[in-house]
């Protein structure tokens, strides 16, 4: 326990001092559009955690990027002098942000072991590499890179309504909120049903009762829920924004594609019962009128 706690302290300090390059990055790129700068951000910080990964041989310092770094940088935006949304919408979508982050983190934290351990799914992609230079496109390029460049396109509906003129608030912004809550109360119940089954049990058996009995992934039906909350958010600053859309769909083939099939056929492998339960259990999207 002790390890794990001075492992987070490094992981802190880390970061820190990568939100410390992205102001200089900032500052640097200052007289350049929002949504530029904020890209800029987006991958320098990206390098910088990238090569904490390979200082430390674990691509896992990778994990707390997701819910850490689009906080620091949305607040950046909004502090920027020429941000000029709706200043209500702004602290509402941060409120939301926060909120989904807090979740993600802390969900994170309690399951992260310390540097012994790396998410199994970097170990699978780098084992299936031939030479250092495949090594590093896997490391750099799937592992860090591109879920870096989703989450950019996910940002986007938030970073416009923080950026350009809109509407006052409106019901597209309750309605907005309303599903950010509901997305990330979704995460927490199934976190939580997750984490006490993943406590009781000795050997490999599949989830199957709370929100885990209508879908195999309900976690990732709130992930995608809640990005998709702030294109509403978009829509409600200008209607012109529904092009954004694109960043949802983005998050969604990343997740419900992606990510859904890795675990899902590592499932099939070490889960005798998972066959059956996959056959009855929709991948992402929660099925309320699904019997049992």
């Amino acid at each position: 326990m002790n390890n794990k706690f001075t492992h987070l302290f490094i992981i802190f300090i880390g970061y820190i001092a990568c939100i410390y390059s992205m102001l200089l990055t900032w500052d640097y790129f200052s007289e350049l559009p929002l949504v530029f700068k904020v890209l800029i951000c987006h991958i320098e910080a990206t390098i910088f955690i990238y090569l904490l990964s390979v200082i430390f041989n674990n691509s896992s310092w990778y994990d707390a990027f997701w819910s850490v770094i689009p906080v620091v940088l949305t607040i950046m935006c909004w502090f920027d002098i020429s941000a000029a949304g709706d200043i209500q919408r702004a602290f509402l979508m941060h409120a939301c942000l926060l909120f989904w982050a807090i979740r993600l983190t802390y969900n994170w934290m309690r399951s992260w072991d310390g540097f012994s351990h790396e998410d199994w799914r970097y170990i699978m992609m780098k084992g299936k590499t031939n030479n250092k230079f495949q090594y590093f496109i896997v490391d750099f390029g799937s592992i860090h890179l591109i879920p870096t460049l989703c989450v950019y396109m996910a940002l986007l509906p938030m970073i416009y309504a923080l950026s350009y003129p809109g509407a006052e608030l409106n019901n597209l912004d309750i309605l907005a909120t309303f599903l950010a809550v509901l997305s990330v109360i979704i995460q927490i119940i199934s976190d939580q049903q997750m984490y006490n089954f993943r406590k009781n049990i000795t050997e490999p058996k599949t989830m199957k009762s709370g929100l885990w009995h209508y879908s195999r992934h309900p976690n990732y039906f709130g992930e995608i829920l809640f990005w998709f909350s702030l294109f509403i958010f978009a829509l409600a600053s200008n209607l012109s924004f529904s092009w954004l859309l694109i960043g949802s769909l983005i998050m969604y083939a990343l997740i419900a594609i992606a990510s859904v099939s890795m675990m899902d056929k590592r499932s099939l492998e070490r889960r005798s019962d998972f066959k059956e339960y996959m056959d009855s259990t929709p991948p992402i999207f929660l099925n309320v009128f699904k019997k049992g």
